[in-house]
């Protein structure tokens, strides 16, 4: 079963080491693609492992210098021993940012489940004045998203705007798709106005245009604005936007822990197997 499983999740995860994604980011770069590596994991439990993973980000970065490639890292401040404490994470996060600053590179943060949501927020507060080259996550499908925006707006930051892939209660998440993307819609414009860099990571066509029109309208440089989207999702999409001229950046994930993230992404929200099915022949 795993090996049936790793066939059909080869085309979304670049592999288990490092290498796989060096590789898939050149093959992206030759086709005028920008990549973010993603090391996968989450919710450690001990320190030591949280040190194998800056270890594991570390050499990442070597590995992106020496190669030449141009790709950003993202990373889950749970894999870097959040649920242990926040000050763990933070220091150990700070010791993989500092690295990307000395080779001139960017980390990003994911945002995870909403009970990490105002801890990542406030780490990455934490860390922003101290490190330009970081960015941020906000999920559209969180009621709470249009004051986070509004407050990292005015910290300066760099924000990723996705829509959100874990099951959320409806109290603090909306339910309906039109009320999702009709948030998204409001944050992306927003944030384009705003000046600071924004990363648009939807597979949207309807969002995707309403973004490019947006920022002709408003005469937005293309330089402050990029398109985000996963490795295997919308490769025509993606070349196509590519050769307009606009930033497009995809979403390199990588790693051991491929299965469990996979059938946790699976299990969470059947829109998750849905998506992926929709898109397999792209």
């Amino acid at each position: 079963m795993k090996s049936i499983l790793f066939i059909f999740a080869k085309r979304y995860i670049a592999g288990t080491d490092r290498r796989d994604a060096i590789e898939a980011a050149e093959r992206l770069n030759s086709s005028g693609i920008l990549a973010a590596i993603d090391h996968l994991g989450e919710n450690i439990k001990t320190k030591e492992e949280a040190k194998e993973t800056v270890a594991e980000y570390l050499s990442l970065l070597e590995e992106i210098k020496a190669s030449g490639v141009n790709a950003a890292v993202s990373l889950k401040l749970t894999h870097l021993g959040l649920d242990i404490s926040q000050d763990l994470s933070v220091e150990n996060a700070a010791v993989i940012i500092e690295r990307a600053h000395h080779y001139n590179n960017t980390v990003w943060f994911d945002m995870e489940s909403s009970a990490y949501t105002q801890r990542t927020i406030d780490a990455y507060i934490r860390l922003r004045p101290r490190f330009p080259n970081i960015g941020i996550a906000i999920q559209s499908y969180l009621k709470r998203s249009e004051a986070d925006v509004k407050l990292l707006i005015s910290k300066g930051a760099s924000v990723r705007l996705v829509k959100g892939a874990y099951k959320e209660p409806p109290g603090i998440a909306f339910k309906d798709k039109k009320d999702v993307d009709e948030n998204f819609e409001r944050l992306m414009k927003m944030m384009l106005a705003s000046g600071n860099m924004t990363a648009i990571a939807t597979h949207d066509e309807r969002l995707i245009n309403e973004a490019k029109m947006f920022a002709k309208e408003k005469k937005i440089p293309r330089a402050s604005f990029e398109f985000e989207m996963l490795l295997g999702i919308k490769r025509s999409l993606q070349k196509s936007l590519a050769d307009e001229g606009y930033q497009v950046r995809t979403y390199i994930p990588y790693g051991k822990d491929w299965l469990p993230y996979t059938m946790r992404r699976l299990k969470e929200r059947k829109e998750n197997i849905y998506f992926v099915v929709r898109n397999i022949f792209d």
